[in-house]
C-alpha cells in the first residue's frame, strides 16, 4: 500500500482512497468483506508518513467508535498530514460487524448525526460544550484542531433521502454509492446544488465524488451489492476499456454530470498488476481529462 501511494503521488493522482472495517465476521454476513483490514488510523498515519502531497480520502464509519477518541484521532491525523485529510461520514452496511461492536444498527444514522455535530464543536471551539443522547462534554480542553479551516472537509457518503439531508446540514460533499446511471446521478446532483443555494449552504454543493471501477468487477464488489440489496457492484464499472480515449469519453460523461472527482478502482490480482493499470490510467488516460 505504501509503494502504491507513493507512485500515485509520483504518477499525479490527486488523492488516495481509505476504507473502513474494525471486524470481518465468517459466514455469508460478510460477503464481499475481505478478511485484513489494517486499522484506519495507524493506516492512513502510515501512509500520510510515507507521501508529501497527495490527498488522503477516508471513507470512515463514525457509529464504529466512540466520539472523543475518533475526533481526536482525526484531527491529529489532519496535523501529521500538513492538512491532507478529508473525511468521508459513512454511516456502515455490515449489520453483523454492528452487532459484534455493541453498537445499534438501526440507530447508526442517527449516531452519524450526532457525532458530526458534536465534532465541528470539539474541532473549532476553545471551550466545546455537547449534550446529545450519544456523546456529552462540558469543562474540556480539546487539542490539537485540525490544520485546516475550520476543519477538516467534511463529505457525506451513502446515497437515498437520508443521506442527502445530511449533506445538506453538515456535509461539505458528496460521495454517493450505488450502482446508479450518469442521468440519475446528474439529477441528483443538480437537486444538491439547487437546494443547498435555497439553505445558503453553497459550500455542501462544491465537491462531488463517485468510485469508477477500470476493469472487470471484482467478486468482492458483488458480494457487497447482494448484501446491501444492490443488484450489481456499488460503483459504475467501465470493463476493460479498449482504449485511452474511451476510458476518457466516459470521465468526460462524469464531469459534465457535474462530479469534480473521480475515484478510479482497479481490478488487479497483484499489487505489480494493480502498479501496471494504474501507470496505464496515468499515463494514457490523465492527459486526455486534464
Amino acid at each position: 500500500m505504501s509503494r502504491g501511494a507513493r507512485r500515485a503521488e509520483e504518477l499525479g493522482f490527486s488523492s488516495i482512497s481509505i476504507s473502513d472495517h474494525i471486524i470481518c465476521p465468517t459466514g455469508p454476513d460478510a460477503a464481499g468483506v475481505t478478511p485484513v483490514w489494517h486499522d484506519f488510523f495507524v493506516l492512513t498515519t502510515h501512509i500520510a508518513d510515507r507521501t508529501e502531497h497527495i490527498r488522503l480520502v477516508g471513507s470512515l464509519v463514525l457509529p464504529y467508535r466512540r466520539l472523543l477518541p475518533m475526533a481526536k484521532q482525526i484531527a491529529s491525523v489532519d496535523v501529521v498530514s500538513g492538512g491532507r485529510f478529508t473525511l468521508v461520514a459513512c454511516v456502515g452496511w455490515l449489520q453483523h460487524e454492528f452487532n459484534l461492536l455493541g453498537v445499534p444498527y438501526h440507530e447508526r444514522g442517527a449516531i452519524t448525526d450526532e457525532y458530526l455535530r458534536a465534532m465541528k464543536i470539539l474541532w473549532t471551539e476553545d471551550a466545546p460544550r455537547f449534550g446529545g443522547k450519544y456523546c456529552r462534554f462540558s469543562d474540556i480542553v480539546f487539542e490539537p484542531k485540525c490544520v485546516q479551516h475550520p476543519h477538516v472537509p467534511i463529505w457525506i457518503g451513502g446515497s437515498g433521502r437520508r443521506a442527502i439531508e445530511r449533506l445538506l446540514e453538515l456535509g461539505d460533499g458528496w460521495m454517493p454509492m450505488g450502482d446508479e446511471s450518469i442521468d440519475a446521478l446528474r439529477i441528483a446532483v443538480d437537486e444538491i446544488k439547487e437546494r443547498a443555494e435555497a439553505r445558503g449552504r453553497g459550500a455542501a454543493a462544491r465537491e462531488f465524488r463517485y468510485t469508477l471501477a477500470v476493469g472487470e468487477g471484482e467478486s468482492a464488489l458483488r458480494s457487497i451489492s447482494h448484501s446491501i440489496h444492490v443488484d450489481e457492484p456499488p460503483v459504475a464499472t467501465m470493463r476493460n476499456p479498449e482504449s485511452a480515449d474511451e476510458a476518457a469519453e466516459t470521465i468526460g460523461r462524469f464531469k459534465a454530470a457535474g462530479f469534480t472527482e473521480l475515484c478510479i478502482s482497479f481490478a488487479w490480482n497483484s499489487a505489480s498488476d494493480y502498479l501496471e493499470r494504474m501507470e496505464w490510467f496515468a499515463t494514457r488516460v490523465m492527459p486526455l481529462v486534464a
